[in-house]
């Protein structure tokens, strides 16, 4: 089977071998390209050739080290000023900088600060634009007169360039809780506007979902098959309360619009996320992706296995950590075996949630090798 044949077979609960292995490696890639410190073996390569050295696939996320085919403008009176998102663009202009983003319109004016990491392939917002709530009409404004649209060209190009070892997936805008945690307000500011202003932040959400429309229907008409809630959830910052309140009813009403039109959908919880577990099934996704069980994260594999049942698929599952050279060969190796013995019928195996720069890519290459060996005795 093909990568792409193998992966809709585990979304379609159709017959297959074994589980793809899928991990993602963008950010070891270009780390190390850009420090010069890729392995002999891969130096002047490109990602998707090394993804085919290693006997992997690739989850491609569009705008993710690549340009994306989801294209954003804006109507009316907005005017922006600055670097928008984190589109990739070589890391020379970024390294160590500040970058300031200016929003202009009719109601005034917002101002973002990131501040770039180290190699200028990671930042964090350090100013958030929205710091009143009296911000909440100026943002709400630039909402309203956004436009998307997709750009064919654009997906077939990325397409061809992936020479089919893997798949294009999407990850959606954050849903408006995450985005006001994340990217608008910050947690603490957020926390405080609940507490003292819950209906202004209320109808600001509800304008966040209404706009995120024009992405949905944008989406459900495009070739993309897998899209992605890309909300980084975590429990000590979108505690069960919440998370039922206002997250839960979100990605019900969407996923019920994408699976109506045959598309298959996740979300991305790599935090600290045991108190969240009972509600997974609820929420109607088809997997869940980055689960990240101890010692990196707050769960045990078994724990995992109890929450997700048969009924949701893992993406991922084994800890990062276990790719770092500081863990032996046999703790890998184990690892390993252990999410395939506890997930296979329902596994995109992967890196929970990415392969880190100084990760082991020997361990890598051997994955594979050890979904055979199981397969065998699975098979035996």
């Amino acid at each position: 089977m093909s990568c792409e044949e193998n992966i809709m077979a585990v979304f379609r609960r159709a017959p297959r071998e074994k589980p793809p292995w899928m991990p993602r490696m963008e950010h070891w890639y270009h780390v190390n390209s850009f420090l010069g410190k890729l392995p002999p073996r891969y130096r002047g390569m490109s990602l998707v050739d090394i993804y085919k050295d290693l006997n992997a696939c690739w989850r491609c996320y569009m705008g993710y080290y690549t340009e994306s085919a989801v294209e954003v403008t804006y109507e009316g009176e907005v005017e922006v000023k600055g670097h928008i998102g984190v589109t990739y663009g070589g890391p020379e202009s970024r390294v160590g900088r500040r970058v300031v983003t200016v929003i202009k319109t009719p109601l005034g004016e917002l101002r973002q600060v990131e501040q770039w990491g180290e190699w200028g392939f990671s930042s964090r917002i350090v100013e958030y634009p929205v710091k009143s709530v009296r911000d909440f009409k100026i943002l709400s404004y630039v909402l309203e007169n956004m436009e998307v649209r997709f750009n064919y060209e654009k997906y077939r190009k990325l397409e061809a360039e992936l020479k089919g070892q893997g798949m294009i997936w999407y990850f959606f805008p954050r849903t408006p809780l995450q985005r006001l945690l994340i990217d608008y307000v910050g947690i603490e500011r957020t926390y405080k506007f609940l507490f003292r202003h819950r209906a202004e932040v209320e109808d600001f959400m509800e304008v966040i979902k209404q706009t995120d429309d024009k992405f949905y229907r944008v989406m459900a008409e495009s070739p993309i098959k897998v899209f992605n809630f890309g909300d980084n959830i975590d429990a000590r910052i979108t505690p069960p309360k919440l998370f039922e309140k206002y997250c839960l009813p979100y990605y019900q009403e969407r996923s019920d619009f994408l699976h109506k039109r045959g598309k298959f959908i996740h979300c991305h919880v790599d935090g600290y996320a045991k108190p969240l577990l009972p509600f997974f099934k609820e929420a109607g996704w088809d997997g869940v992706e980055a689960l990240t069980a101890r010692p990196v994260g707050d769960m045990t594999l078994e724990e995992i296995k109890k929450a997700l049942g048969d009924e949701l698929i893992l993406i991922d599952g084994i800890p990062y950590i276990y790719f770092l050279p500081t863990i032996s060969y046999h703790e890998f190796e184990k690892c390993v075996k252990r999410v395939l013995e506890l997930f296979w019928d329902n596994l995109i195996l992967g890196i929970s949630d990415e392969l880190p720069p100084t990760g082991d890519i020997e361990r890598v290459r051997r994955v594979p090798m050890i979904i055979d060996e199981v397969a065998r005795k699975r098979g035996a």
